[in-house]
């Protein structure tokens, strides 16, 4: 028969394999991740130099709108009809009250009969 999970044979030879084994492994990797991590920490961030709500000055509005309008294409999409999505479709409303069609047969009461 096979030795169990339970065995204390078994349980000191996963202790031994975790401590000479796989300890020094997982202390390896954790250590690499924290060296690549300070390296990360200890580098300067990138500055952005540009703002995403600024609008340009010098331009006239009809231009600026045309560009609008020609950065926004997207390729397959069916272009705005101006009806409201929401008009014209029916409520779909719940079925209730609707009984189970099938029915047991009730019966007559058994009395004792001698």
């Amino acid at each position: 028969m096979a030795k169990s999970s339970r065995s204390s044979v078994i349980k000191t030879n996963n202790r031994r394999l975790k401590k000479n084994v796989f300890g020094p492994v997982e202390a390896a990797r954790a250590e690499r991740l924290s060296a690549k991590l300070l390296a990360l920490a200890a580098e300067p961030k990138p500055q952005k130099d540009v703002e995403m709500n600024e609008e340009p000055v010098d331009e006239p509005k009809e231009e600026a709108a045309a560009k609008d309008d020609t950065a926004m294409e997207v390729e397959g999409a069916k272009p705005a009809t101006g009806k409201p999505k929401g008009k014209g479709k029916k409520k779909v409303e719940k079925r209730r009250g609707k009984k189970s069609s099938i029915v047991f047969p009730t019966r007559a009461p058994r009395r004792n009969k001698k």
